[in-house]
């Protein structure tokens, strides 16, 4: 929605607002591609928080349903799963990994940026490869190494589920 006010166009929507509307336009492709592995796969509370963590750096670059269709593109081209197959590592529910092999293997397609793995512990005390983040700059185009780096992986041994 816009205002015209003095021959100028003022937009009167707040870009750290998520918006439900523009979001669900791609929403089948959002719960393929980047799903909410905590629960149900289509999930706009999901989407609006990894918005307003994320997708708000980008503002000056990127409006919200660019941004999420930059993510989509980005991730498909990607491939983390082929990644890790390129380099022996398979999802298997009884083989485990070195932090490190994961972490050469995401770095030879990327380059020498420092990517975040993030993992969870179930009951078992086996340690599960949840999430793989890799990080880009505002604009999107170039790979830069995660600052946040939680690395909840490092120091174990890690399953990779199928």
């Amino acid at each position: 929605m816009a205002t015209i006010l003095s021959a100028a166009i003022w937009s009167t929507d707040n870009p750290k607002k998520f918006y439900n509307s523009r979001v669900n336009i791609l929403g089948r492709q959002l719960a393929i591609d980047w799903p909410n592995l905590h629960g149900q796969k289509w999930n706009n509370k999901f989407w609006e928080a990894q918005w307003l963590k994320h997708g708000t750096c980008s503002l000056n670059n990127f409006k919200q349903l660019q941004y999420f269709s930059l993510a989509i593109g980005i991730k498909n081209k990607l491939d983390i799963l082929g990644m890790l197959e390129n380099a022996g590592i398979r999802p298997n529910a009884t083989i485990t990994y070195n932090y490190i092999d994961i972490v050469d293997a995401i770095k030879a397609k990327i380059g020498p940026f420092e990517p975040e793995l993030y993992c969870v512990m179930p009951h078992n005390n086996v340690v599960l490869l949840f999430e793989v983040r890799v990080c880009r700059d505002a604009m999107g185009a170039t790979y830069i190494s995660c600052v946040n780096n939680s690395n909840s992986c490092q120091g174990y041994l890690i399953n990779i589920p199928e």
